[in-house]
């Protein structure tokens, strides 16, 4: 059977295969065309397969700027009701974004517009089209060199959070656009998994969760298979040892905020890959190692590749898929920042695991989707190198003002007309708003005006999730208690929520071993 990969003789020597590679700024490798030949999956070295997926960001809103992919330029615009065009621009204060866009399918086909990719400002208003650089999200951006990105990688449904995920766990939704349950019991879905495959063949499956599994929305899962499922805790310790499952999907914080999701404080999902990835490196099972990070879905933010038409069941669920979302590649095996351009979805995650793995497509989409073995070089030697990515700084006052935001944005009880954001200027805001000159004011939903002073301290005095919530999944231990970012006393000592990376050892255990040799 033929399967897509790239090798660096095949890349670098020509040849053999109709593949051509043009060296581009930054360092990044461009792959053009098509490389294919046969790889036996039982030769590969890869033995575990990981998948980190986080939250509502568009390719051109995270990784526009990125060197040598097909990203942003400066002359991009969308235009709003009024007639006035907003270019895209690096935003004030984007560590935390103002509110969460809207991103469900309607809003998505207002954006897309029939494939002019122009209704983001209609749809979204001006934000929609701002961008981050690498000042903002320094560690995705020094991943995506030292590894392989996908720049045309789209979510795999032009809607929300929920319908892509499954797609990403199941290769289909049932013909579902929204969050709308399917299951027998009346509560979660029905259907057939990727981790019910790997099951059934004996393949070792973790769902490492920080709060909430979204695979738990799959009951016969939890009642079969509720041992899988293991606290974020658990993933670094199983890490260290060695003892990681075969496939592994982890999931981010979606209640604390380490998802990424607007208008969460983007420094968090920043650490959080930075953490899961660190401990995979560090970890002795990394050189059999392949970690995919993606999104979810695009969150509403601006891309101006318009989506693809993908075969599904039913082919209207297709037609288009979604919009681009920032995919990488981290494996001593990938080759050394390569942008693949080759159209992914999120059942190419799936096709990638069953490729290896020997196991058969779950769905028409999962049957038709492309493999990621072309970011892929087998036949050179393992990379032994540990690539310095930065570490990134973690304001925790920074990350409780955007919680604030996140509950008081239109859709919850408030909106705030702040400048720049619920970021660092709005701190500064905040706190000339409280020392001295008139109350700072706002607007409620009906239009009526808001004491945003009282309100801020009416928030700050209760939990961010509904009394006494967080207070007991904390306590349970389902949340570790280091990752409450709730507002606390200035004098209260706040620790670092993540990774000590004084905890590591000072070189992998693996470093100096070659390919699959190890344990």
């Amino acid at each position: 059977m033929q399967h897509e990969a790239l090798s660096r003789r095949s890349v670098l020597g020509g040849g053999i295969v109709a593949a051509t590679t043009a060296a581009i700024g930054g360092g990044l490798w461009a792959l053009r065309g098509t490389a294919r030949r046969t790889v036996d999956p039982a030769a590969c070295p890869l033995d575990h397969l990981v998948l980190v997926m986080m939250e509502n960001r568009s390719f051109d809103h995270l990784l526009g700027r990125l060197p040598g992919v097909d990203g942003l330029d400066a002359g991009m615009a969308c235009t709003g009701d009024d007639g006035s065009q907003t270019f895209v621009h690096r935003q004030r204060d984007m560590t935390c974004t103002v509110g969460d866009l809207p991103h469900g399918f309607s809003d998505g086909i207002e954006c897309w517009n029939e494939g002019a990719n122009d209704g983001f400002v209609r749809s979204n208003g001006p934000q929609s089209m701002g961008y981050m650089s690498p000042l903002e999200v320094p560690w995705i951006y020094a991943a995506a060199r030292e590894y392989a990105v996908f720049d045309r990688w789209h979510c795999s449904l032009l809607a929300g959070t929920w319908p892509n995920r499954r797609y990403a766990l199941a290769g289909t939704t049932n013909g579902s656009r929204d969050d709308t349950f399917d299951s027998p019991l009346g509560i979660g879905y029905a259907g057939r998994t990727l981790l019910h495959q790997l099951s059934d063949a004996g393949i070792s499956w973790g769902v490492y969760f920080t709060d909430v599994p979204f695979p738990a929305l799959y009951p016969d899962l939890v009642l079969r298979y509720g041992s899988n499922f293991r606290p974020m805790s658990r993933f670094h310790a199983d890490a260290a040892a060695g003892t990681l499952p075969r496939v592994v999907m982890v999931e981010p914080g979606y209640l604390i905020g380490t998802d990424d999701h607007p208008p969460r404080n983007t420094q968090l999902g920043q650490r959080f890959m930075h953490d899961v990835v660190k401990s995979l490196l560090y970890s002795p099972l990394w050189p059999r190692t392949a970690c995919v990070i993606t999104y979810d879905e695009w969150g509403g933010f601006f891309d101006h590749v318009a989506p693809p038409v993908l075969a599904d069941d039913p082919p209207a669920m297709g037609r288009p898929a979604g919009f681009r979302v920032p995919g990488i590649v981290v494996s001593p095996w990938a080759r050394r920042g390569v942008v693949s351009s080759s159209v992914k979805d999120h059942t190419s995650w799936l096709r990638f695991v069953q490729w290896r793995f020997g196991l058969p497509p779950l769905s028409v989409r999962n049957a038709g989707a492309a493999n990621l073995l072309e970011v892929f070089d087998f036949d050179a030697p393992m990379r032994t190198d540990v690539p310095e990515l930065p570490v990134p700084e973690v304001d925790v006052k920074l990350s409780q003002l955007c919680w604030l935001g996140d509950h008081m944005r239109p859709q919850h009880d408030y909106h705030f007309e702040m400048p720049g954001g619920e970021g660092r200027e709005s701190a500064q805001a905040w706190a000339q708003g409280a020392a001295a000159g008139p109350p700072m004011t706002g607007v409620d939903t009906d239009g009526s005006p808001v004491d945003v002073d009282a309100a801020y301290r009416a928030a700050q005095a209760v939990p961010l999730d509904g009394p006494g919530f967080l207070d007991a999944v904390v306590t349970s231990g389902a949340v570790p208690r280091e990752l409450d970012l709730r507002p606390r006393s200035s004098a209260e000592a706040v620790r670092s929520p993540y990774l000590d990376p004084a905890s590591l050892p000072a070189a992998p255990l693996w470093l100096g071993r070659k390919g699959t040799a190890v344990g």
